[in-house]
């Protein structure tokens, strides 16, 4: 059986391109939700690094999920990942099958909408309607279930998406509304196709963070086949949605007035994020990236007081949490930058008996990063936990390699990470939020 020590480097390996919520961790049993848009892909990644590491899994209690996920027996117990679905409960408040009845309702609305040619209301949300308007819709869901089960207040939500699409789109094309479908799965399947020819490490809601597709019946599919790189793939979709042919659409419960906007088209790409500087926390584990129109990027692990997994940033803006980017992708960019990455064996170092350099490296960013005086940082710093020590030598890390560089390369760093985020990067396609 492998050591402590042996588990907890292949786990921080292998979460390192993933977001982690530890769930429960008792004395016996730690429980780590993984959340994904591709569980399967994300399972058999996660398993081929446990194997590279020799370390021993098997699956975990059939009760944790319906998708099984792995467990690793430890020295002192057992850890287990549990593989959710992005989207899903992981703190939202709405399940799976929640999200999945809402977007496909959003479809039938829509169908109705476009079938009837107006706006609508809750009253025209008929078996009637949807039977005659079957054919603008097509969703993995079942028709009694949108009609019936969908809850009010997204029973308002969905109407009002309907009425917004109509006014974009009314009168500009012939289109079925689609969730789920085999349409849907062509076109994630040809970016899947795409990462793997250029191995890029990118999860398929960073890409598109589309919930549903509005298709014309003049979109053609042989452009995304014949696609060979992802800036290729981002093209043609753009070309598609700029032509009205193939219209990805990201849904947000709808309060009161809708409104839609177009994100990551070529236009909105050459708005500029400025480098506006750092804060490296005084006393926590965290440290900021700060961007001009008043956003931050905090970067700190979420995996828990105890855990050294789950590092990476969060958009922080005027109103809410804008979205997240985990270690791989940021390593993706500052590579593609020039820039020297973050190294990845941080649980590795702060787990290693010698600790010295670790110390060093982190007490050496407060004396470049921080105004703190020197007796506040080393009590700090010589009390803090594991966990603390793995997030701050991070910050650390990602604060050296951004100072490393200067001027209008910085600028696009910067922007760069923030689009990545906020899912607004040229690694993504173009798409509408209606919201």
């Amino acid at each position: 059986m492998a050591t402590e020590s042996e588990v907890l480097i292949a786990l921080n390996e292998s979460l390192s391109d993933y977001e982690t919520q530890v769930i429960k961790a008792t004395a016996k049993v730690t429980e780590i939700r993984v959340i994904t848009g591709e569980r399967e892909e994300a399972r058999s990644k996660i398993q081929s690094i446990l194997d590279k590491n020799r370390i021993k899994y098997g699956p975990a209690p059939a009760s944790k999920s319906s998708f099984t996920g792995t467990q690793i027996d430890t020295p002192s117990g057992n850890i287990q990942l549990i593989y959710k679905k992005k989207g899903g409960s992981a703190g939202s408040g709405a399940g799976a099958a929640l999200t999945k009845l809402t977007e496909a309702s959003q479809c039938l609305y829509a169908g109705i909408a476009f079938g009837l040619k107006r706006h609508i209301t809750n009253a025209d949300i008929t078996e009637a309607n949807a039977k005659k308007f079957s054919s603008m819709y097509e969703t993995d869901e079942k028709v009694d279930s949108m009609l019936n089960d969908l809850p009010d207040m997204w029973i308002a939500s969905c109407v009002l998406g309907a009425n917004k699409l109509w006014d974009t789109f009314g009168g500009k094309g012939k289109f079925v509304f689609h969730r789920g479908s085999k349409t849907v799965d062509t076109i994630e399947n040809n970016f899947k196709r795409i990462k793997k020819i250029e191995g890029v490490r990118m999860d398929l809601n960073k890409w598109s963070p589309a919930d549903i597709y509005i298709v014309s019946d003049k979109f053609k599919i042989a452009c995304l086949n014949e696609e060979k790189t992802i800036l290729g793939l981002n093209q043609c979709m753009q070309e598609r949605i700029a032509n009205n042919t193939l219209i990805g659409v990201s849904l947000k419960k709808i309060i009161g007035t809708a409104k839609i906007d177009l994100k990551n088209f070529f236009k909105d790409m050459q708005s500029t994020k400025k480098y506006e500087g750092y804060t490296y926390s005084d006393a926590s584990m965290d440290g900021y990236i700060n961007i001009s129109g008043g956003v931050k990027i905090q970067f700190r692990s979420f995996g828990g007081p105890s855990s050294l997994t789950g590092w990476q940033g969060e958009v922080k803006g005027a109103q809410a949490n804008q979205g997240k980017i985990s270690l791989g992708p940021v390593n993706m960019i500052l590579k593609n930058h020039g820039v020297s990455t973050i190294p990845t064996n941080a649980a590795q170092r702060v787990k290693s008996k010698d600790k010295v350099k670790v110390y060093e490296e982190i007490l050496e960013g407060y004396k470049k990063y921080s105004s703190a005086g020197k007796e506040k940082v080393m009590s700090v710093v010589m009390r803090a936990s594991d966990a603390w020590l793995y997030s701050k030598l991070q910050v650390t890390q990602l604060l050296n390699s951004i100072e490393s560089v200067r001027g209008d390369k910085r600028d696009q760093l910067i922007e760069d990470l923030y689009l990545y985020a906020s899912s607004q990067s040229k690694y993504s396609a173009a798409y509408y939020k209606l919201e």
